[in-house]
């Protein structure tokens, strides 16, 4: 019964979409994440709204002005979820922090904002920089934090090897970790990080672990 209801309120937030329905959409939005823990909205809602956001925009059946009210409305969800304190766990004080950005020119971060909200529900303490970051400011953003890790995430590879000096520079001195479509092999070796799963669930898995094996927490 859940499933369907979904598919009918996707199907309704995206006809609100269509017509810039602002108040509809918003209602639609309210609706799929209604009673949804985190991980859930995250996994269940967000992520495949997105890939059906990507999709479109590749076929052409979305238009620049509806990508933007999307992106909006999607923003300030995704923000006010983040928004929202963390539950107090034991060793939280001492749980480690991870730094979260786009590169300078890559200004989509919605799914790493994604995966700051996974990683923070499990007890990380993220540090989110968004997008279009300039590089000297996540190098004075890891330092300034005592970063565990820094994950940057990016569309296309020139966005990281552009910067590949710094970047390698960044990875001697914290776990430089390399996300998103830009992020391929040759790519990842020549700013000196370690690549993250595409999905950005695995990922979360992935990262916490190798979080956990270091830290011991």
């Amino acid at each position: 019964m859940r499933g369907v209801t979904i598919t009918t309120t996707t199907d309704e937030l995206w006809a609100a979409v269509e017509t810039f329905d602002a108040e509809a959409a918003e209602i639609a939005i309210a609706r799929l994440l209604w009673d949804v823990p985190l991980s859930g909205a995250v996994t269940g809602v967000v992520l495949p709204f997105l890939q059906e956001v990507g999709d479109r925009w590749e076929s052409g059946t979305l238009s620049v002005a509806h990508e933007h009210f999307v992106s909006d409305m999607l923003r300030r969800k995704l923000t006010a979820l983040a928004a929202v304190p963390p539950h107090a766990v034991d060793g939280a004080a001492t749980a480690p922090v991870v730094l979260l950005a786009c590169p300078p020119g890559e200004r989509h971060d919605m799914v790493l904002l994604c995966v700051a909200l996974m990683l923070r529900e499990r007890g990380v303490r993220v540090r989110f920089l968004g997008a279009d970051t300039p590089v000297p400011a996540i190098l004075t953003a890891a330092r300034g934090t005592a970063a565990d890790a820094v994950v940057l995430a990016a569309t296309r590879p020139t966005m990281f090897t552009a910067n590949a000096s710094a970047l390698r520079k960044l990875a001697a001195d914290h776990a430089l970790y390399a996300a998103g479509r830009g992020a391929d092999d040759q790519t990842v070796a020549e700013i000196g990080a370690r690549a993250l799963p595409a999905d950005p669930v695995r990922a979360v898995v992935v990262l916490v672990g190798e979080l956990a094996e270091v830290r011991r927490w």
